[in-house]
């Protein structure tokens, strides 16, 4: 596995699914009055002080306003629910780091100096009828 290609692969996973908090989850799930968005970056930051159950979420609210938390969910909840996309941000991470990224084809024609040798046929001659 290449360290740098997990890297890689695991910032943009961090960012696909930061935006896919912000869309999804904040303002949806829960909502503190005093965010600064990057919500999926501040794990536990999520709602703070008073909170309360709500029906329905909404953003915009006062400071003075306590956190809200939609009926069904809890702190806790959002822990799982953080904890599960960063599992699957590392699983992605990890499985795409340990893919090959250079085709059998790409391989082939750099080891045997052909572009035919994918076909598994060595008797295949390139260039024009008099060179041959």
């Amino acid at each position: 596995m290449s360290t740098a290609r997990f890297i890689v692969v695991l910032v943009a996973m961090t960012v696909i699914i930061s935006v896919i908090w912000s869309e999804l989850i904040t303002d949806r799930l829960y909502n503190c009055t005093d965010a600064v968005g990057l919500d999926y970056l501040q794990p536990g930051n999520w709602v703070h002080g008073r909170i309360a159950f709500a029906s329905h979420v909404v953003a915009g609210r006062s400071m003075s306003e306590p956190d809200t938390i939609k009926k069904g969910w809890s702190v806790a909840g959002l822990w799982g629910l953080w904890l599960s996309f960063l599992l699957f941000s590392l699983v992605v991470s990890v499985l795409l780091a340990r893919k090959t990224w250079i085709s059998r084809w790409s391989a082939d024609a750099a080891t045997n100096g052909s572009p035919a040798a994918h076909l598994g046929n060595s008797e295949v001659t390139w260039g024009p009828p008099s060179v041959r």
